[in-house]
Order: structure tokens, then C-alpha cells, then sequence
């Protein structure tokens, strides 16, 4: 198994913070994102890790390569990451997910340990990480069955306040095998790239593979351990309430 971090973006909406620095550089509680993401990381006896960068690029690979990380790393530059969306970035390190079973995480998150590595752990083959919908959450939505399919795949545009009881929040964390991405997700993600372009969310082909006959995408669900994705700077003063 491996993992592949997506960490292009700007982080425009945390302002001064990711003025000299890029967004998974940021700390909460004197610790950066991406060196809490990948001290966990280093615990799972992985094969490598991968790490997609765009803005400042060279500064945060010599960040990373400074932290001492065991696992062998390997970096993917989208030299683009101001004209796309996360999509490209994927798109770009695609070869990866043909190679190998992959921990799919996107840079901008801090959880509480333990959590990558149950998600790594999951007996099933692909798995969505998903918690119950709170009002401080925004983005992508899903509904769940029973059995942990995912039934309806809700953006945030198309949000429902009078069905919010029934939603759970992607984590922006998975676990795609090998044969996952093989036969669902990277076609369907490059042919939904070339109709649609490069300023979409990866997270929008799910929602096409959701329905198709045999595909084994499952989601896991949260229960009670915490977590929060920084976009801006009332998130980090939430998260570093949260994680004190």
C-alpha cells in the first residue's frame, strides 16, 4: 500500500499565513498539517508516499525531506495549480493508482490519530471516509444505505437544508485498491476530466461510479473521532480549539 497527498493548492483564504509558506505548512498547535499527516503515515509501513505540490513547490518539498520521514517519498509537480482544480492534480499522478492500493488524502486536513491508519486497516476494498453531517461542515455530501453504499452524492451546490439529518460529510480521505482504480475511477476520472475540464473536484466522479453494477466503493464512518479541513482562518481557530 501507498499513500498520494495532494498539496498544489494556494490556500488563498488563509491570507498572511500562506504568504511565505503553503497551506499544508501551516500549524495548528505549534505542529504543520502535513508533518502530522505524515509522521502518522510514517507508522503504517507503507511502500511510499507520494505527494502532489504546486505552489511553492521547491520550499515544500525541502520542508518535507527536512522532517525525517522514513517511507520513501516521491513528488509530483502541477506546475498549473493556479488555473486548476484538485482534478488536475490527481489527473497528473494518475499512474500512481494503477500501481498500487491507495490511501488517497488531501493535505488540508488534520484528524485525530488512529484515523488513517483504521481507514488504512478497513477489511473492504475501497473505502470513503464519511462522518455525520454538523453545521460547521461545507462541501461534498453523500447519503448512505444500510450497507454503507453510497446512495446519493450531494455538492455543496446542490445541498438540501430540509434533508441535512440524513447526510454524511466526505472526509476527503479513501482507500482505493489497485483494481479500483484500475477498472472505476481512472477511466471515469479522465473522461470526465476531457468533457469537463480541469477546474473540477476528483471527488465528483464518485458520484458517477456510485451506481455502476459491482464497483466495491464503500463508506466508513466516523464515530465521534475528530477531525476538520482548513480552508481559512476561523477553521485553523477552530481546529486548534479542538486538538489543544
Amino acid at each position: 500500500m501507498q499513500a498520494l497527498i495532494l498539496a498544489a493548492g494556494m490556500g488563498k483564504r488563509l491570507k498572511h499565513l500562506t504568504k511565505d509558506n503553503t497551506k499544508c505548512m501551516v500549524e495548528v498547535n505549534g505542529v504543520s498539517l502535513i508533518k502530522r499527516m505524515l509522521g502518522e503515515l510514517d507508522e503504517l509501513g507503507l511502500q511510499r508516499i507520494i505527494i502532489v505540490t504546486g505552489y511553492k513547490s521547491e520550499l515544500l518539498e525541502n520542508y518535507i525531506r527536512s522532517l525525517g520521514v522514513a517511507t520513501p517519498l516521491e513528488f509530483v509537480e502541477n506546475k498549473i495549480y493556479d488555473t486548476t482544480n484538485n482534478i488536475y492534480s490527481l489527473y497528473i499522478a494518475d499512474k500512481y493508482l494503477l500501481e498500487d492500493d491507495t490511501l488517497l488524502l488531501e493535505s488540508d486536513l488534520i484528524a485525530e490519530k488512529g484515523v488513517i491508519k483504521a481507514l488504512a486497516e478497513d477489511e473492504r476494498d475501497s473505502v470513503a471516509l464519511v462522518d455525520k453531517y454538523d453545521d460547521w461542515m461545507d462541501g461534498t455530501c453523500v447519503k448512505l444505505d444500510e450497507n454503507d453504499n453510497i446512495v446519493d452524492f450531494i455538492p455543496g451546490k446542490e445541498f438540501r437544508e430540509e434533508e441535512k439529518a440524513e447526510y454524511y460529510k466526505t472526509v476527503n480521505m479513501y482507500k482505493f485498491s489497485r483494481n479500483f482504480s484500475e477498472k472505476y475511477y481512472v477511466p471515469f476520472m479522465e473522461a470526465y476530466r476531457k468533457a469537463m475540464g480541469d477546474n473540477v473536484y476528483y471527488e465528483t466522479v464518485i458520484g458517477i461510479i456510485k451506481d455502476l453494477e459491482g464497483q466495491p466503493l464503500r463508506a466508513r464512518r466516523l464515530s465521534g473521532e475528530k477531525w476538520y479541513e482548513i480552508d481559512n482562518e476561523n477553521d485553523l481557530n477552530a481546529a486548534s480549539e479542538l486538538f489543544k
